[in-house]
C-alpha cells in the first residue's frame, strides 16, 4: 500500500496572489479609516500633500515586500522635501540606487522633526527611512506644521506600512 504525503509541499516560497491581494485590501480599508479623520480640518493643499505622503508610503511598502528589493525614503528637513528610492542588486557586490516617483515637496506644511526608532530624532540635514524586502519598515514619527501653525504627526506603523495622522501634542524634544 502506497504512502500518502500530506500537508504543504517544501518547495512553496513566496505568497500567493490571493495572500497579496487580501493584505492589500485590508491595508487600503485601515487608511481609508484613519487618514479621513483629520482631513476635514486641512486645506486642499494640505489634503494633497499628506495623501501623496501616505500613497508613496504604501506603495514603497507593498513594492518591497512584491519585488523583495529594499526601498528608502530620504527626509530632506531643510527644503521640506521627501525622495523615494529602490535599492536594486546589480551585482553580488553592487546595490543600483533608481529613484521611484518624483519628489514630494511638503508645501505648504513644513517638516519640523522625524523620529527614527533606533536612529533618533533630527530637525535638519537628511534622514533615510529603509522599507525591508520582508514586509517591515522602521518606524517613523514625521511632526509637520500647518500653514496656520498648527502641528500634526505622521506615524508610519513598521508591520504594515500603513500611516496613521494625529493631532500633535507639542511633545517635540
Amino acid at each position: 500500500m502506497p504512502i500518502l504525503r500530506t500537508g504543504i509541499s517544501s518547495r512553496h516560497q513566496g505568497f500567493t496572489l490571493v495572500e497579496l491581494i487580501v493584505v492589500i485590501v485590508i491595508l487600503a480599508l485601515i487608511g481609508m479609516i484613519s487618514v479621513p479623520l483629520l482631513f476635514n480640518r486641512l486645506g486642499s493643499d494640505e489634503r494633497t500633500t499628506l495623501r501623496r505622503i501616505v500613497g508613496t508610503v504604501k506603495e514603497l511598502y507593498n513594492e518591497a515586500t512584491l519585488t523583495r528589493d529594499e526601498h528608502q525614503l530620504e527626509f530632506d528637513l531643510d527644503r521640506h522635501t521627501i525622495k523615494a528610492f529602490r535599492l536594486r542588486s546589480v551585482a553580488a557586490d553592487r546595490v543600483e540606487k533608481e529613484p521611484f516617483r518624483h519628489e514630494i515637496v511638503l508645501a505648504p506644511l513644513t517638516l519640523q522633526q522625524i523620529e527614527v526608532e533606533g536612529q533618533g530624532s533630527f530637525r535638519s540635514g537628511q534622514v533615510t527611512v529603509r522599507i525591508f524586502p520582508l514586509g517591515w519598515m522602521e518606524q517613523t514619527r514625521l511632526h509637520v506644521r500647518h500653514a496656520d501653525g498648527s502641528d500634526i504627526q505622521v506615524i508610519f506603523s513598521p508591520l504594515t506600512g500603513t500611516t496613521r495622522i494625529e493631532e500633535a501634542q507639542n511633545t517635540m524634544r
